[in-house]
């Protein structure tokens, strides 16, 4: 049958990130599911677009101009919105996205992270008990921290208000995140779904692992946790490192990602983070002497790095158990939780509100939780956890929320 309608989607694509993840699975799922529907993903061209440099900021400003000319021509639009796709500099974001949500007005767009209320406060109130105790850095640093947040929040809130002003559907991925639109915006046209990035056409394939295991050295009694995604503070390695220093010496940690391409340094230094990991895991000779030989982690971590999309889901679907620690970072949907949750049969996260948001509306059967930063907590439901039998998916209630009901939600109002 013809295809009868055309719908752009306007993201990163081919690049190593969460939207390119997610943006790869819903043009798939849309064109499956709906078969009237061709689907055509505009891919951003980040290179353009997060350079400070001026002759290459206004090619940037030309290579939006030329998208929103071609989506004229669909018969319905999304746009992802996450505010580092669009520039570096505030203001060059929240023009060129203004242009892009002006150009068609039968336009749905994405907000992954839909921060509309800062911490700066927190961050001012800590500034100033540490000048009072003469602590004149840190409170330096916490007044900076403070003013950073409060920059990305202005950035969303003047990107929501660009998508209300042309009546653009709005989807995010909490009740919370609905609310606090309505609440500063008293704005209603807008749907909830979480991410779901797991492809309809998925089936496991436990050799991947296996092959890993194997080329890996790894023994047949080792408990095998997983961690995956970029390798950011966020995410809570160095928790999940003092965790497993905590558990017996067969339970060993795999790290599945790489360093983010944005925290790469041009002056042949190491990440920081990075730099820290690896110290804590094989201590530089001047510590050595420090730790005792049951609390080394030499043998135990494993820096696996980034794994294609198929061999990713793999290793999920395989992993004794998916560690999730992660701190609060103002984002409502986590592409690699939402896998982990989909695939894993036994999954740890921390306490975080992105987390308390997400179990309001699925109910998964596979996952226990933790306080964050606490890794005595962490290590004991570990062990505990793995103690269980392997609990086989699906976890959650995929009639409710599944690839087919995200596609459904992204074409809402057209015809089938």
């Amino acid at each position: 049958m013809k295809n009868n309608m055309k719908m752009a989607i306007v993201s990163s694509y081919s690049e190593s990130c969460g939207n390119a993840a997610f943006t790869r699975v819903l043009h798939d799922s849309i064109e499956y599911f709906h078969n009237n529907i061709e689907v055509e993903v505009i891919e951003l061209d980040l290179t353009l677009l997060q350079s400070i440099v001026k002759d290459v900021r206004s090619k940037a400003d030309h290579h939006i101009a030329d998208i929103c000319a071609r989506l004229k021509a669909y018969d319905l639009v999304n746009i992802q919105m996450e505010a580092g796709l669009y520039g570096t500099i505030p203001g060059d974001i929240t023009r060129r996205f203004k242009k892009l949500i002006t150009a068609n007005k039968n336009t749905s767009v994405t907000l992954h992270s839909p921060r509309l209320l800062g911490s700066s406060g927190q961050w001012n109130r800590s500034a100033i008990k540490k000048f009072f105790t003469f602590n004149i850095k840190g409170a330096f640093q916490d007044y900076l921290a403070g003013m950073y947040g409060d920059i990305h929040i202005n950035i969303n809130k003047k990107m929501v208000l660009s998508a209300i002003m042309n009546n653009a559907r709005l989807i995010v991925h909490t009740n919370r995140a609905k609310k606090q639109i309505l609440d500063f915006f008293s704005y209603s046209n807008v749907d909830v779904h979480p991410l779901k990035m797991v492809p309809y056409s998925y089936t496991k394939n436990h050799k991947t692992f296996e092959k890993i295991i194997f080329e890996a050295k790894l023994l047949k009694e080792d408990v095998l946790i997983g961690m995956f995604g970029y390798i950011s503070t966020y995410k809570g390695h160095l928790d999940a490192l003092k965790a497993l220093k905590q558990l017996p010496r067969n339970y060993k940690l795999l790290i599945f990602g790489r360093q983010h391409p944005q925290t790469l340094q041009s002056n042949g230094q190491v990440d920081h983070y990075l730099h820290m990991l690896q110290t804590t895991i094989m201590p530089d000779d001047s510590l050595k002497k420090q730790v005792r030989k049951d609390e080394s982690l030499k043998n135990r971590v494993l820096f696996m790095g980034e794994l294609n999309d198929r061999d990713f889901l793999d290793v999920v679907s395989s992993v004794d158990i998916a560690w999730l620690p992660y701190y609060e970072n103002g984002q409502d949907g986590s592409g690699i939780a939402s896998i982990c949750l989909d695939l894993s049969a036994r999954v740890l996260c921390s306490s975080s509100f992105a987390f308390d948001e997400l179990f309001k509306l699925i109910e998964y059967k596979n996952v226990r939780r933790f306080d964050i930063g606490n890794t005595m907590e962490m290590a004991l439901k570990t062990e505990m956890f793995t103690r269980s039998e392997k609990m086989q998916g699906p976890f959650s209630d995929e009639l409710r929320y599944s690839t087919k009901s995200q596609a459904d939600n992204y074409v809402k109002g057209t015809k089938a």
